[in-house]
């Protein structure tokens, strides 16, 4: 669907925190391919080395944040987009002001989480206390101001929805969207199953946050001499006997070896919104072991495709050697998760009913103000 004979301008406004830098790389090639829209790609990095901010002598969090604000602006060009997309809201609420009268756009919101759930996570993911006071009420109010702005929420879980419900979000204004990946990428090899140490798998930027040095110290003293671990992070991690480390980029082949040639996926993550990693795993025909966090229960059906745990020592340790001892069925459990992976995170699927969703909101604010409906 067209408006006219002219597609609708789509500016895609996205993070590339984390997994968000894999959700950008998926979007952009999906939605470029797709051809019902024209998308315009604009990416918040959050630091540009060498740039004139990058430079200034304050803080590094402060340049960071001065840099992610100043590479947000996109939210506010002129002329404007006929429906913006946006994964970082938070860093739009400088720029709302664009959205006054006869400038309004159709927002979508693509959130991992709200700030009751990011704050229930601070000390893990921000190393600091939750807020409260003044600051608290600053950060609910810069909410409700972006929340007013949305025409529509596409949560990527039902954990994340739940949040939007609670802070007073209509439920017609969510759809519940789950990140896909690229399943002619991410795919099986055909294994069988052998006598030696369990391979196992850990990607996670942020190790700590990740569980993994939980994981490393329950390999030390239980599993040492029956599995090996290989370690996918940007942190600095020792190598010792049974543990090697990689930096891989996102969606690269070193990546997708290394998924291709494990038989069971850990990441006993203790602050998690959505593990994009883990899809990654399930579509490569892995099972997995995963902290049961967040949004974690879209992902993972426990004990057909996987293990949920709390992320502590006895509970990964005891999945751990619940698979050991099911080695043998590893592989059907990886077979069932590569079906969840098609039927749930099918990413170009996924893209193109966003695109729908978009096509939509483009559509109805086309039409005269009292005859747009909230969507259902």
């Amino acid at each position: 669907m067209t408006i006219g004979n002219t597609k609708p301008r789509v500016l895609f406004l996205g993070s590339t925190y984390a997994g968000w830098k894999t959700r950008q790389l998926n979007i952009e090639a999906h939605t470029r391919a797709d051809g019902r829209i024209d998308p315009i790609y604009r990416q918040v990095t959050g630091w540009h080395e060498g740039g004139a901010i990058e430079r200034l002598p304050l803080p590094r969090g402060i340049r960071g944040r001065a840099r992610a604000l100043a590479e947000a602006r996109p939210f506010a060009t002129f002329p404007r987009p006929d429906v913006i997309w946006t994964s970082c809201g938070e860093l739009a609420v400088p720029y709302l002001w664009s959205q006054l009268g006869p400038f309004h756009r159709p927002v979508v919101l693509e959130t991992d989480w709200t700030l009751e759930q990011q704050e229930s996570m601070a000390p893990l993911y921000f190393n600091r206390e939750p807020r409260h006071g003044l600051r608290r009420h600053l950060s609910s109010w810069q909410e409700r101001a972006l929340y007013s702005q949305v025409s529509l929420f596409t949560p990527i879980s039902n954990w994340a929805a739940d949040g939007l419900r609670r802070a007073g979000v209509d439920d017609r204004r969510i759809r519940v969207l789950h990140p896909g990946v690229d399943l002619s990428l991410w795919k099986p090899a055909t294994k069988r199953v052998h006598e030696g140490p369990l391979k196992l798998l850990f990607v996670g930027g942020d190790f700590a946050r990740k569980g993994g040095f939980l994981l490393l110290e329950v390999m030390r003293e239980r599993f040492a001499t029956r599995c090996t671990l290989d370690v996918v992070t940007r942190d600095e991690v020792p190598e010792t006997p049974g543990v090697t480390v990689h930096r891989c980029e996102p969606n690269s082949p070193e990546l997708v070896r290394l998924y291709r040639e494990a038989d069971l996926f850990v990441m006993p993550t203790r602050a998690e919104c959505f593990g994009h990693v883990t899809v990654e795993a399930m579509a490569s025909g892995l099972p997995v072991i995963v902290g049961d966090v967040g949004g974690a229960h879209d992902i993972v059906d426990e004990g057909e495709t996987g293990w949920l745990v709390k992320p502590e020592a006895a509970p990964l340790a005891a999945a751990l050697d619940d698979a050991l001892a099911r080695r043998y069925v590893l592989p059907e459990m990886g077979q069932r998760a590569r079906r969840v992976a098609e039927e749930r995170f099918d990413g170009l699927r996924n893209d193109q009913v966003l695109v729908e969703l978009l096509l939509e909101q483009a559509a109805r604010h086309r039409l005269p103000r009292s005859l747009r409906e909230v969507p259902a």
